[in-house]
C-alpha cells in the first residue's frame, strides 16, 4: 500500500504539471484567435472569456488522455533513471504490480474524462452555439473596432467609429447608415455617441450628439438634411434563431437512439476518449522502462509517435464510419483492439514470460 501511494503521488505530480502545460498551450492558441475576432469587430470583447472557457472545457476531453499518458511516462522514467525501479523490483514489485496501480488510477481518471466527453463537453458546445446565435440576433455595437466599418442586419445597418473609449460605450466621430422600409438609406454623422438604456421599457439606444441626419437620395426633391444636438437610435433586437447544430453539440441521450452514421460515429468517438485514457495509461507502463544511461525522456519520442498514430487511426476510422465504409459493429473498436494488443505484447514481454513448445505441439509457459 505504501509503495502504491508513492507511485500514485509521483504520477499525480507529473499529471498536474503536464496538464497545466498542455492547457496553457491550448488556451493561448484559442485566446489569440478569439482576440483576432474581437479586434476585427466580429465578436464583442465581453464574451471572449465565456467562449474561451466553454471551448476549453469541451476540448479537455482530448487533452486529459494525453496528459495521463505523458505523466506516467515521465514519473516512471524518473524512477528508472534514479534506480528506484530496480530497488522496487528487488522487493518483488514487478510490471504486474505497476500495471495494476496505474490502472486503478486510470479508471478514476477515465471516469472524469467520460463525464466531460459524454455530458460536459456537449453542454459546453451547446452553450457556445447559444452565445453565437444571440450575437447574430442582436444589433450590439459593442464589438466595433476603431477605424473600421461594421455591418449588421445583413448590411442594413453600418457603423463606423473613429475613436472608442476603453469600455467601448462612448465614441467620437460616429458614422451610421441605416436602410429604411423601402430601401431608402439614411445617413447620420455625429461628433460623439454613447449608449442609453430605458429602464422602463428596457430598450437600448445609441445616442448621437452634435451631428447631421441625411434622409433620402441626394438630388431627390424629398432629400433632407437635419441638424441635431442629440439623436437617439434604437438598437433593435431580433428574435434569437437557433442555428444548425453540429453533431458535437448533440446531447448523449439523443445519440443513443440515433440511426444516422454521423450520430453513431460521434457516440463512438465520445466513448473512445475514456477508453483511450485507460489504454494509453497501460501502454505507458512498459514504454517507460529505460536504463539509467538512457535518461527519463528516452522513450518520449516513441510515445509521441504511438499517440499520433493511434489518434490518427481513430480519426480515420471515424471518417470511414461516417461514410459507411465500415459497419457500426466494427466502427472505431478495431483501433482500440490494436492498441490493447500492443499493450499486452509489451507487458508480457517485459514481465519475462516466454513460451516454448514441446515436441507434441503443446505450449508451456515459463518465466
Amino acid at each position: 500500500m505504501i509503495i502504491s501511494r508513492y507511485l500514485l503521488r509521483e504520477i499525480v505530480l507529473a499529471l498536474i504539471a503536464v496538464t497545466g502545460v498542455l492547457y496553457v498551450i491550448y488556451v493561448s492558441n484559442r485566446f489569440i484567435r478569439l482576440l483576432a475576432d474581437a479586434e476585427g469587430g466580429n465578436l464583442p470583447g465581453d464574451v471572449v472569456v465565456q467562449l474561451l472557457a466553454l471551448k476549453s472545457l469541451s476540448n479537455l476531453v482530448t487533452l486529459l488522455p494525453l496528459a495521463l499518458f505523458f505523466a506516467v511516462l515521465i514519473a516512471f522514467g524518473r524512477l528508472y533513471k534514479d534506480n528506484e525501479m530496480l530497488a522496487l523490483a528487488a522487493c518483488g514489485v514487478g510490471t504486474g504490480r505497476l500495471l495494476r496501480t496505474v490502472l486503478w488510477a486510470a479508471f478514476g481518471f477515465a471516469g472524469l474524462v467520460a463525464g466531460i466527453s459524454l455530458y460536459a463537453g456537449p453542454w459546453a458546445e451547446e452553450q457556445s452555439y447559444r452565445i453565437t446565435d444571440a450575437l447574430k440576433a442582436g444589433a450590439d455595437t459593442r464589438g466595433m473596432a476603431e477605424g473600421r466599418f461594421r455591418e449588421l442586419r445583413d448590411g442594413k445597418l453600418v457603423f463606423y467609429v473613429e475613436t472608442l473609449s476603453n469600455d467601448g460605450r462612448t465614441m467620437e466621430n460616429v458614422f451610421v447608415e441605416t436602410q429604411g422600409p423601402q430601401g431608402v438609406r439614411n445617413v447620420l454623422a455625429a461628433e460623439r455617441g454613447y449608449y442609453f438604456v430605458d429602464e422602463t421599457a428596457g430598450d437600448r439606444y445609441l445616442v448621437l450628439q452634435n451631428g447631421y441626419r441625411y434622409e433620402g437620395q441626394p438630388g431627390d426633391p424629398q432629400f433632407k438634411v437635419i441638424q441635431f444636438k442629440e439623436h437617439g437610435l434604437l438598437v433593435e433586437e431580433r428574435a434569437v434563431v437557433s442555428s444548425a447544430r453540429k453533431v458535437i453539440a448533440y446531447p448523449t441521450p439523443a445519440l443513443l437512439g440515433g440511426k444516422e452514421r454521423h450520430e453513431v460515429a460521434e457516440l463512438q468517438w465520445r466513448i473512445a476518449m475514456p477508453l483511450a485514457t485507460l489504454l494509453l495509461a497501460a501502454l505507458a507502463v512498459p514504454l517507460s522502462r529505460t536504463t539509467p544511461r538512457q535518461g527519463r525522456f528516452a522513450k518520449l519520442f516513441v510515445a509521441v509517435l504511438v499517440y499520433v498514430v493511434y489518434m490518427n487511426l481513430l480519426v480515420v476510422s471515424r471518417s470511414w464510419l461516417e461514410q459507411g465504409t465500415v459497419p457500426p459493429y466494427i466502427g472505431m473498436w478495431w483501433v482500440h483492439a490494436l492498441l490493447l494488443l500492443l499493450v499486452l505484447v509489451l507487458a508480457v514481454r517485459q514481465m519475462g514470460v516466454k513460451w516454448r513448445f514441446s515436441a507434441n505441439g503443446a505450449a508451456h509457459e515459463s518465466a
